[in-house]
């Protein structure tokens, strides 16, 4: 397991929330499993060149799938998908496809599910821009292109949870390339992490979102080979 940062949350990111945990490696992202830990974040960097390369794509060339598969399978069931939205292959298109691959096989153990349920989306407007919580027990989230994800701490979820637009309290966002696996309703805890989709109607700008959750009956077909 990666090396945690045991220090109160407050120190790191501005308010009191034993709940949320720092690491800093991927296998640090099963802590998620410790009592009490309703939120892991890893901050990391993306391999040189990988962001330059997704922020120069058009728009149009970013994907939006998604797949139920297991995690060997997952490059062999992905890359023809991102041939068709029109993401040019290569070195770069390969360090994302290896990315992915490393999350889908990290969440898999942490849930201990022989297949994922693997949501690759571009986004332009403004989906999921009420503050929630998910229905699932655990969901991974990292942002590849614009905006990160923002969400509450505890102290303040009930409340961006009625006021919603009119939330002016502390809100927190996600560094550029966290990845970030948190716990949703459907947990034993019965809390789970309120967040939101940043708003981003109008401004031009078009998110790429990974989207990480145990197999469930909205879940699409396995995936299995042609």
């Amino acid at each position: 397991m990666g090396n945690l940062v045991l220090e109160r949350p407050d120190r790191i990111l501005g308010a009191p929330a034993p709940e949320v945990l720092m690491c800093s490696d991927r296998d640090g992202l099963a802590s998620i499993k410790e009592p009490g830990a309703e939120l892991v974040i890893w901050r990391r960097d993306l391999p040189v060149g990988l962001q330059e390369w997704l922020d120069r794509m058009e728009a149009s060339q970013l994907p939006s799938l998604r797949i139920l598969v297991k995690p060997a399978e997952l490059r062999t069931a992905l890359e023809p998908m991102l041939d068709d939205s029109g993401m040019g292959a290569g070195a770069m298109r390969g360090l994302l496809v290896q990315d992915i691959e490393d999350l889908v096989s990290s969440f898999a153990g942490i849930i201990g599910s022989d297949r994922v349920d693997v949501r690759l989306e571009s986004v332009s407007h403004d989906a999921c821009w009420r503050f929630h919580r998910d229905a699932v027990e655990a969901r991974l989230i990292t942002t590849y292109r614009g905006p990160s994800t923002e969400w509450v701490q505890a102290p303040f979820a009930e409340r961006a949870l009625q006021e919603q637009r009119r939330f002016d309290g502390p809100l927190e966002r996600f560094a550029p390339h966290d990845v970030a696996i948190f716990k949703g309703g459907n947990a034993a805890s019965g809390n789970g992490v309120v967040h939101r989709s940043p708003p981003i109607a109008g401004t031009g700008c078009t998110r790429l979102l990974l989207c990480l959750n145990a197999q469930s009956i909205v879940s699409p077909d396995p995936w299995s080979p042609a």
